[in-house]
């Protein structure tokens, strides 16, 4: 009884651990994976984009993914954010002839990358910053921090 009351206390107190746990990758190959997913995020904006480009970005996204932006709406998840862009793609919102946004600047950490981003909205010239997190090569979080 005692031995099985020490390993039932040992299982409780041992913390769950990860058995392949997520390389950092390096600070360039992180700025290539922004610009990998800033390519996809202006594709979907494009006239012509379809549900498959839509897609093509969500397939760079964790199972656990959250879209944050707390001056439009908050969190999202990321089958909610999903089905907002094929939803605002199939009533022919998306209408951009050109890339909505240019990365301006980038600064790499650990697995999270700040960046700069310049867009133009209303015919003014706007710049936005993004922080994209990391689990290994796909994205975990995209915060906004722009109103």
């Amino acid at each position: 009884m005692k031995t099985t009351l020490i390993f039932i206390f040992t299982l409780l107190c041992t913390p769950c651990i990860d058995a392949k746990p997520q390389e950092a990758l390096p600070s360039e190959q992180l700025k290539a994976r922004v610009i990998q997913i800033n390519s996809l995020q202006n594709k979907i904006l494009m006239k012509d984009s379809k549900v498959s480009d839509v897609d093509n970005l969500f397939n760079n996204f964790t199972s656990d993914f959250k879209y944050v932006h707390e001056a439009y709406g908050g969190t999202y998840e990321k089958t909610h954010l999903y089905n907002n862009y094929v939803r605002f793609l199939k009533a022919g919102d998306y209408t951009y002839t050109q890339d909505r946004y240019k990365i301006i600047s980038m600064i790499a950490g650990h697995n999270a990358v700040s960046v700069e981003r310049q867009q133009i909205h209303d015919g003014k010239q706007e710049r936005h910053l993004t922080v994209f997190e990391f689990k290994g090569e796909q994205v975990s979080k995209i915060i906004e921090y722009w109103k």
